[in-house]
């Protein structure tokens, strides 16, 4: 709870900030229908919209249907002015993307293998890409730069907890060494986070008035929370590491220092590497896979329905199954949304935990609740770095009356 009262400016901010992201839910609108949507008075909304056409951050469409069939102004976004830069980096490759406001990629600069050095050479690199970037293209008027990275990570202090596959990915302040350099905001956070946010406000079906888990299964597993409008994060920003929540007691031991981690189990690696494993022992009359695969021509087996492939599938996803029952009962959504490497399988990821979940879940929760796949062709978290700074450039508005100025 804040102890303090807002100044007329911050109240103005607010103001803006909202209709912005009523704007970018609705996609078209009318005065009036933001009028009503936001409370605010048609006087309001009136100076408002005035200063964002001004901007050129808001466009007038033309005349819109409305209620009882009056017609008025349509009001949208406008996607041509300003941009934003996304990086998605992750333990194997970085991904560096240029997009419009609206979250629209415009196109991939770079993705790289990330190399065996340290974090902070590695930040260099990233950088230096950004710059390159922003040069390239300088009809491009930049606000904000967004940065998903891997879990577990503090965000209250920017910092990934190192782990034993990736030696020299110290703990500094990937927050405070990203922004160095650049005149516009630069916001990071964890790439399960930035996967819920890009699910709630960029696809073509947002959501921002309930509960919404993004449930990453890929090298590692996590969970972006999204609730009524807000990412939970806990008090050191970490909340919804589902992957280092233990489903067995006595299981194997984590680098984190615990037991039977679902990361263990339910992963993209974890599933390779028992398929692997077992493939070993397995008749070549049973599966079309080879002794040595990757994990595209595992799911590629799965969805072809491979006998051997499958039945190692329906392992894994007993596992998951048995952490997204946590996330259930932890979180009561409406939505789950399974994204990464594992929902590259399909439809039957959603079709096997649907059946696992009915058993584990009372039927009342069941009922109210929907399972499926992330609406992105590509990755959720490469399209949620945009999302992160879209979010961060739209409560900082003035960021879009600067542009007049420059």
């Amino acid at each position: 709870m804040e102890d303090t009262g807002k100044n007329l400016e911050s109240i103005q901010e607010m103001n803006r900030t909202l209709i912005l992201k009523l704007l970018q839910r609705n996609r078209l609108c009318s005065r009036a229908r933001l009028a009503k949507q936001s409370g605010l008075k048609q006087a309001t909304i009136t100076n408002i919209i005035n200063d964002f056409i001004s901007w050129d951050i808001v466009r007038e469409t033309g005349s819109i249907e409305g209620k009882k069939g009056r017609r008025s102004i349509g009001l949208t976004i406008n996607d041509q002015k300003f941009f934003v830069v996304g990086v998605r980096l992750t333990r194997r490759f970085y991904s560096v993307g240029l997009f419009n406001i609206v979250g629209d990629e415009i196109l991939l600069y770079k993705k790289e293998q990330v190399p065996g050095t340290g974090l902070t050479l590695l930040l260099h690199r990233i950088k230096k890409d950004i710059k390159d970037l922003i040069a390239g293209n300088p009809d491009k008027h930049i606000v904000a730069i967004g940065v998903a990275v891997p879990g577990p990570y503090y965000s209250k202090v920017g910092e990934i907890e190192p782990v034993a596959d990736f030696p020299g990915w110290e703990r500094i302040s990937l927050k405070e060494e990203l922004q160095k350099g650049f005149d516009v905001p630069v916001v990071v956070d964890h790439d399960a986070n930035a996967g819920v946010l890009a699910e709630c406000t960029l696809s073509s079906e947002p959501h921002d008035d309930d509960t919404i888990v993004y449930v990453a299964v890929g090298q590692g597993i996590g969970s972006g929370i999204y609730h009524k409008g807000e990412i939970m994060k806990g008090s050191q920003g970490i909340a919804g590491e589902i992957g280092h929540t233990s489903i067995m007691f006595n299981g194997l031991r984590c680098e984190c220092g615990n037991r039977g981690c679902l990361t263990l189990y339910a992963s993209s690696i974890a599933f390779l590497n028992l398929a692997l494993k077992e493939r070993q022992a397995c008749a070549d009359g049973d599966t079309s896979l080879p002794m040595e695969f990757d994990f595209a021509m595992l799911a590629k087996a799965v969805r072809e329905k491979d006998k051997f492939a499958y039945r190692i599938f329906k392992r894994v996803m007993k596992y998951l199954g048995a952490g997204i029952t946590n996330i259930i009962y932890s979180y009561n959504p409406s939505l789950i949304i399974i994204g990464d490497e594992v929902s590259e399988i399909g439809l039957p990821v959603v079709e096997e935990l649907e059946k696992l979940i009915s058993k584990l879940t009372i039927k009342r929760v069941i009922n109210q609740l929907e399972i499926r796949l992330t609406s992105f062709d590509k990755d959720p978290a490469y399209y949620g770095a945009a999302a992160l700074a879209i979010n961060r450039a739209f409560s900082m508005p003035l960021l879009f009356s600067d542009s007049k100025n420059a």
